[in-house]
């Protein structure tokens, strides 16, 4: 069914279906029954609370879980949200909202229609988005879709998500004009809708737009090759390379669609961190620049994939266990591998002797790129990799986190560790300024 698609039931029910993708599944319809006036719109409106009561009669009761509902399933997607809410406006008078969660909404329904609309165009007011389209349900396209999103998501870019075969022409374009980037999930070559799809992006694809590309595994992928050429040829720059799956996806292939995900959001928002940056009193971050931390490098390994990085948010935080916290940032790719129960080393490293192993992390590689080329290492009881030149490790586990607006502060406990060098000291790090790394 598309929008404007009609089912007569008898009796006066006649059904019009309503396209409202990303609320909060790509597939999502909502339906709109004529005689009763209700409209059925899965999980748009809904919350997660239980009582005696069919409707909303009791406003004060629901309020706050209808908020909530809202900022984990409806925010992220608050575009769409507006999309829809307009196309809801076209259908003609609507007495009832029959969600998939919670009680049906009636008395209290013009209010509650005007917060979604409220806070969504809150929502959207200086949002940067990127655009993601795929089929729904071919090959692992949901899968991969989900792990290049999680990433994009990470750095504070909103991601809305358009499955090709259902959504209109025009909605397509008006997507993909309005984002800072797009991305696709290589449809099946022999979908007219699909390619009928990718046509309409290539017309109004922008060069100072980003294009990541990738297959879906779904034994009838559509060549990528050259779509990627005819969108270079308009200009447009290549968010990443394209990531070819070649067997069934493994977890090392999602990190790789994460770290995908991830570059192509830092690309978009470096340049407005830049402004915020200038933006700030000298003095202030000059005087925040002068707390100091030391230097450490953190490794780990889960399942098949290695991750690093270069840390100095470190600092001791308990004595029985022995314990400390280190803060990670929500954009780093080695976010996923520092969960909860993760296990990983904190390798310190050596005054005077840790230049080398810094300029090495602080690289920037390819996605999937292997972050220990070159670097000797040696294995850890909790099988991580320990850095050979440290002055020092600690086999650790993440036992706790408390978000901290773009960071994580996480609490681990130490297993095991090892000084090689009893006579050097940890390296420290002085900052100019403290409003960035």
């Amino acid at each position: 069914m598309k929008s404007g698609d009609r089912v007569d039931l008898g009796k006066g029910h006649e059904m019009e279906f309503v396209s409202a993708p990303n609320l909060h599944w790509p597939d999502t319809i909502f339906s709109y029954d004529r005689k009763t006036q209700t409209l059925f719109t899965c999980d748009a409106f809904g919350m997660h609370y239980c009582s005696d009561s069919t409707f909303d009669d009791n406003m004060e009761a629901i309020e706050a879980d209808f908020r909530f509902y809202y900022d984990c399933l409806m925010g992220p997607n608050a575009r769409s949200l507006l999309n829809a809410m307009k196309k809801m406006g076209e259908l003609g008078k609507i007495t009832t909202v029959a969600n998939g969660h919670g009680p049906l909404l009636h008395h209290n329904l013009d209010a509650l229609r005007e917060c979604y609309q409220n806070w969504s165009q809150k929502q959207t007011k200086a949002e940067t988005v990127v655009a993601l389209f795929y089929v729904f349900n071919y090959g692992y396209s949901d899968r991969l879709a989900h792990a290049v999103a999680q990433g994009v998501q990470k750095t504070g870019v909103g991601v809305e998500v358009v499955d090709l075969t259902t959504a209109e022409i025009h909605e397509i374009q008006e997507l993909a004009g309005r984002s800072a980037g797009i991305i696709i999930g290589m449809p099946p070559s022999a979908n007219a809708a699909a390619q009928a799809g990718i046509s309409s992006l290539l017309a109004v694809a922008k060069n100072k737009q980003s294009v990541g590309i990738f297959e879906c595994f779904g034994g009838d992928d559509e060549p990528i090759d050259t779509l990627s050429r005819r969108f270079i040829d308009l200009g447009v720059k290549e968010a990443f390379p394209a990531v070819r799956i070649k067997e069934t996806p493994t977890p090392a292939t999602y990190q790789l669609l994460e770290e995908a995900g991830t570059d192509l959001g830092q690309s978009i928002v470096r340049d407005r961190n830049i402004k915020h940056i200038k933006s700030l009193d000298v003095n202030m971050e000059k005087a925040l620049g002068r707390i100091s931390n030391g230097l450490y490098i953190i490794t780990t390994k889960k399942d098949d994939i290695n991750g690093a990085m270069l840390a100095s948010w470190v600092s001791q935080a308990s004595l029985q266990p022995l314990g400390f916290t280190v803060a990670v940032a929500k954009d780093r790719a080695i976010d996923s591998l520092m969960q909860e129960g993760d296990r990983f080393v904190l390798n310190v490293l050596e005054e005077g002797n840790y230049q080398e192993l810094k300029k090495h992390f602080l690289k920037r590689l390819l996605p999937g790129a292997d972050r220990f080329e070159g670097i000797k290492t040696q294995t850890a009881k909790n099988d991580c990799p320990i850095l050979t030149d440290a002055l020092a490790y600690l086999e650790c586990e993440v036992v706790s986190s408390m978000e901290c607006s773009d960071h994580w502060i996480l609490y681990c406990t130490v297993q095991d560790g090892r000084v090689s060098k009893p006579n050097s000291v940890t390296a420290v790090r002085h900052r100019k300024v403290g409003n960035y790394y």
